[in-house]
């Protein structure tokens, strides 16, 4: 197998990521396997949302995808939001020695972070946030018209909503990946 190359920046996440969880745990050591697969779909997510200004990701965790989009889309403002202060300190981390301008870190609830300032966002991301119907709730009450949210979603959730007729819903299946979307455009 090819090994995968990337970008000087997005190798430095990923020995940021791996150094920083030997002394705290914020991506299970056990899904390492998986790593390459996480950043792949954050790389083809940053694809798939054109070049908006504005960027929320919520629940931004190890900053899969909040740091590959902030890198891959140095224009666009990315505000990671993270309530846990071990996950968004690494968060600041990756700010910093990325020099990452564009990279906000906001180590709040996103529900409190609504209520203390307005966030208006050309594209809301939720990877592992929530189950989709919360993620979808939540976001709802952040996304101005023209705002579209994008879930990654494993193969098993594409198949199960592929069911259940969703109006306002489009499932993004990105061929020969293994990536799959939910996504929602305010209109």
């Amino acid at each position: 197998m090819k090994p995968i190359v990337y970008s000087d920046a997005i190798n430095r996440y990923i020995e940021l990521l791996k150094e920083y969880n030997e002394t705290t745990n914020i991506y299970s050591k056990s899904a390492y396997d998986k790593l390459d697969f996480h950043i792949q779909d954050c790389i083809t997510l940053a694809s798939l949302i054109g070049n908006p200004t504005t960027l929320v990701d919520m629940g931004s965790g190890s900053g899969l995808p909040s740091a590959i989009l902030a890198i891959m889309h140095p224009k666009c403002k990315v505000i990671a939001v993270e309530s846990k202060g071990r996950k968004a300190a690494f968060l600041n981390l990756v700010k910093s020695d990325l020099d990452l301008s564009n990279y906000e870190v906001a180590q709040e609830d996103i529900n409190q972070l609504m209520r203390m300032r307005p966030l208006k966002p050309h594209i809301i991301t939720a990877k592992a946030f929530a189950p989709y119907d919360k993620a979808i709730e939540i976001a709802s009450k952040i996304a101005a018209p023209g705002c579209e949210l994008w879930i990654p979603i494993s193969q098993v959730q594409h198949e199960a909503l592929s069911a259940i007729p969703k109006p306002g819903f489009k499932l993004v299946k990105v061929d020969g990946t293994g990536f799959f979307y939910l996504k929602k455009k305010w209109v």
